[in-house]
């Protein structure tokens, strides 16, 4: 979908600036409040009528900042790649081969809210964004057969809950339950349309 990215770039600039303003007019030093969750984890598809799609692995980044360590909102960008492979049932996809390696690169933004238990805090997530699929595509003349790797961007929806252990004040073991929905445009329908994801991973401040 055309402009995709560049609204979507200017969203996160916007998020940016306004966490760094506000960062700075709290007495806490600012790099206390960014957090650096990482993480690796199953993507399982669900409800994709369009193919069969494997179950895959998930690599996921994030900046997260949180105006209090207390029970607050918080804010978070995330990048997450999800790599499976597919086998096409019907005509109508985005590429000509049925069988073949899909990669997804979900880049969202979004708020939530964090609730602290002791050692343990739990939150709940809410972003919107841009989830661009990388599909193989067969092209053929007289002399010989390509296959290459096209994209599409289409508009991305993330929900996301999770639980925290701290075994510091800034670093804790995390597991997060996710799920991700691509709604289908008027070009193109995406491969994977919905996927639930469970990662585990960390999170921590650089200072």
């Amino acid at each position: 979908m055309p402009g995709i990215r560049s609204r979507f770039a200017y969203i996160c600039a916007a998020l940016a600036v306004f966490c760094f303003h506000n960062g700075y007019a709290q007495s806490e030093g600012f790099t206390s409040k960014i957090y650096f969750p990482g993480a690796i984890g199953l993507s399982i598809p669900v409800k994709n009528a369009s193919g069969s799609i494997n179950n895959g692995f998930m690599l996921s980044t994030a900046l997260e900042y949180r105006p209090s360590e207390e029970n607050h909102i918080f804010y978070r960008f995330n990048y997450d790649a999800i790599n499976n492979h597919y086998q096409q049932f019907t005509a109508g996809l985005p590429t000509n081969v049925n069988t073949g390696k899909l990669s997804v690169s979900l880049l969202t933004i979004g708020a939530g809210y964090r609730r602290r238990f002791k050692h343990f805090r739990i939150y709940g997530l809410v972003q919107g964004g841009v989830g661009i699929n990388n599909y193989p595509i067969l092209t053929s003349t007289a002399s010989n057969i390509t296959v290459s790797q096209v994209s599409s961007d289409h508009l991305a929806i993330k929900f996301s809950i999770g639980a925290e252990y701290y075994l510091a004040k800034h670093f804790a073991l995390t597991i997060e339950p996710s799920y991700f929905h691509l709604p289908p445009d008027d070009q193109i329908v995406p491969i994977n349309t919905n996927n639930l994801n469970l990662s585990i991973g960390f999170t921590t401040t650089l200072f």
